[in-house]
């Protein structure tokens, strides 16, 4: 079978899409069903046909999605309206959208690789903290009952 020509094939965008927790483990399959429930809640059946949503990879902290071209709005806001995969409470926030596939993988190399979580001494404890960009830094703490979410203003950071 040949290989269609360019003016023939069907054009698609690629969303390069943050999850929040990065530390929240979701499969890839579980992913897709939770965004096509969005879209398809959103903008009913025949849209979510025209949108053809698509998860392609998740690695790490992203998930590089894929949809027609055109309709790569219409993903996003539906990505933005995801709260949770299966049990796992999760935020989608899109990062970037592209044609190539490449040109995502180079913008997510540009922003550096993000580290896992650090230990910090906080109160009296060490714990885990996950840091997003230059400003925010979440610490979770173990107590008695349950895990609780620290927030860290600049204030109280002392860089080493």
């Amino acid at each position: 079978m040949k290989v269609r020509p360019p003016t023939l094939r069907t054009k698609r965008r690629y969303l390069l899409v943050r999850v929040f927790p990065p530390w929240q483990e979701t499969g890839e399959k579980a992913l897709y069903l939770a965004i096509a429930d969005a879209v398809t809640s959103l903008f009913g059946d025949v849209r979510a046909a025209v949108v053809q949503p698509a998860v392609l990879s998740r690695e790490g902290e992203h998930a590089i999605l894929r949809c027609q071209r055109g309709t790569e709005g219409d993903l996003a806001v539906a990505c933005s309206t995801v709260t949770a995969v299966g049990d796992a409470k999760i935020a989608l926030r899109t990062v970037a959208v592209s044609g190539t596939i490449a040109a995502l993988k180079r913008r997510l190399l540009e922003g550096g690789p993000r580290k896992g979580p650090e230990s910090v001494a906080y109160g009296e404890k060490e714990s885990p903290a996950f840091r997003y960009g230059r400003h925010k830094v979440d610490v979770l703490q173990e107590g008695i009952k349950k895990q609780s979410r620290v927030f860290l203003t600049d204030h109280e950071r002392e860089e080493i």
